[in-house]
């Protein structure tokens, strides 16, 4: 399963990193962009995870929201000093930068054919269009929580959406967390103001 960078977010606050790569056979993949090839390089991960120490930085010390931004912080950091085989860096070969091309492109013809693929948005972000451009390639399953790349992914392979919540059901299916404590993690990702994932309910 390749995971784009909001569900890796989400794995990664709840501290369910190790679960998740139980779950899969061992390892997260992540599309180069999404995680940097070394600690220096800017991806959509780092990207996040300094977002978040910036709004612990202007929240009041011990404060809820400060505590919660900390405690993301500190998962994301976690996912982010994580190196083989708990995670495993994908980098996309020259046929899957061309799809991801594809999805980025405003040219004409590129976007019409994102139409016929369903797609309402002018064009997908990165990190969501070299993960795509990889698992399509690859024939991997992918998980997001955009539903503009969903739709994507569905309409270029046939396989149903993976979304955060259905991850989650993974670890609840294989008994890794209890089902109330998966219920409770989604509930306070969808809740909390400062992940606010959308998504369906349980």
């Amino acid at each position: 399963m390749l995971l784009d960078a909001s569900v890796a977010r989400s794995i990664a606050v709840l501290g369910w990193v190790h679960e998740l790569a139980e779950a899969v056979g061992g390892s997260l993949r992540l599309a180069h962009g999404v995680l940097g090839a070394d600690q220096e390089e800017p991806c959509e991960l780092r990207r996040i995870r300094d977002a978040l120490q910036r709004e612990a930085n202007t929240s009041h010390p011990g404060s809820g929201r400060y505590s919660k931004a900390l405690t993301a912080v500190h998962g994301l950091d976690a996912l982010l000093n994580f190196g083989p085989p708990r995670v495993t860096l994908l980098i996309p070969a020259a046929d899957e930068v061309t799809m991801t091309a594809r999805l980025t492109s405003l040219e004409a013809d590129e976007r019409e054919w994102r139409r016929e693929l369903g797609l309402r948005a002018r064009r997908l972000d990165v990190g969501e269009a070299v993960s795509i451009g990889i698992a399509v390639k690859r024939g991997l399953e992918f998980a997001s929580d955009d539903e503009q790349a969903l739709i994507a992914y569905s309409a270029l392979t046939g396989r149903p959406p993976v979304r955060t919540r259905d991850v989650i059901k993974l670890l609840v299916n294989q008994q890794l967390i209890e089902e109330a404590v998966g219920r409770d993690g989604y509930r306070f990702l969808q809740q909390d103001d400062l992940h606010l994932l959308g998504g369906p309910d349980w």
